[in-house]
Parts: structure tokens; C-alpha cells; sequence
């Protein structure tokens, strides 16, 4: 009965287990919110400039669009041509979210450390079709861009591989009125 009854103190190590379990649980809850915030980031800043794209395109988009169709070409003598430029969107990217190139991807870094890196910028421009028979069937003038986004993780010691993801992001063009 004496050895039921002297027990003080054998509750610790199952507290210390306790604490060191909520630990590791909260960590990587924070870090998994660290992920989706940095990613979410960056593609509000790549859709941003493929927005940009879209819209600097408007000067050879808006010829097409007195015709009822939306496509990026100019006159050239008698006949028409595709028009239409694909921007810089790395430049963009890369002011908005205050990265530097090394090599060919673009860092973050904070206290010489990576935070995140992006590289593999592909830009696809989806041209209307010229004069159209049936111009509501046609997709609008489109922008794309597919980017790769690398961010080491900052949980489990540089023991867990970095996190990547590939990002696609669309913009058309519609005129308002």
C-alpha cells in the first residue's frame, strides 16, 4: 500500500511529454501557416503582374475590339498581324516582393538566410483568332504564367526537404465596355 500511496513527482515525466508533444504539434502548424502565407504571397504578386500583361497589351487589343473581338493584332500595310508583348513580369515580381537574382532564379533572403526563391518563369500569351465567325465562342485575350517556388522549411532542422510548388496563374482580358 506504501508504494501506491509515495508517488509525488511521478507526474512530470508524463507532463514534460505532454508539453513536448502540444510543442512540436504547434510548430508545425505554424510552420504549414508560414507556407500557405508565403505562397499566397507570391501569387497575388504574379497575378498582379500578369494583370499588367493583360493590360499593357490594351493599345493593340482595342483595334480588335471596335471589330467585336478581342485579339492583340495591328494593321500592317493591308493586312493584319499579331501584336502583342509578354511584359517583364521577373522585373515586376521581383519589385513587389524585394527579391534578388542569383544565377537563374530570384532569392529572398532575411538575415543571409533564404527565405524563398522562385525561378522557371514561363509567359504564354493566348491570342484571339483574327475576325472570328462565331465571336462567342472565342476565348478572350488571355496571359499565363507558370512559375516554381521553392521555400526551404524551417521546421525539423534543414533535415525535411524544402517545400515546392508550381504556380499557375491566369488573366484575360475583357473589355468593360
Amino acid at each position: 500500500m506504501k508504494f501506491w500511496k509515495d508517488r509525488s513527482g511521478n507526474g512530470f515525466p508524463l507532463t514534460v511529454a505532454a508539453v513536448l508533444a502540444v510543442l512540436m504539434i504547434s510548430c508545425v502548424i505554424y510552420e504549414y501557416l508560414r507556407l500557405s502565407i508565403i505562397a499566397s504571397h507570391i501569387r497575388d504578386s504574379v497575378q498582379g503582374a500578369v494583370i499588367s500583361v493583360a493590360t499593357e497589351n490594351y493599345s493593340n487589343v482595342y483595334s480588335g475590339l471596335r471589330q467585336s473581338y478581342s485579339g492583340g493584332f495591328a494593321r500592317s500595310g493591308n493586312q493584319w498581324k499579331e501584336s502583342w508583348t509578354t511584359g517583364d513580369v521577373y522585373h515586376r515580381i521581383s519589385q513587389d516582393l524585394g527579391l534578388t537574382q542569383e544565377g537563374d532564379r530570384y532569392v529572398r533572403k532575411s538575415n543571409q538566410m533564404i527565405e524563398y526563391s522562385i525561378s522557371d518563369l514561363q509567359v504564354n500569351v493566348i491570342n484571339t483568332p483574327f475576325a472570328p465567325a462565331s465571336p462567342d465562342s472565342v476565348q478572350s485575350f488571355t496571359a499565363e504564367v507558370q512559375i516554381h517556388l521553392t521555400v526551404p522549411l524551417s521546421f525539423g532542422w534543414g533535415y525535411m526537404p524544402a517545400m515546392n510548388a508550381h504556380l499557375q496563374v491566369n488573366a484575360a482580358y475583357r473589355p468593360q465596355f
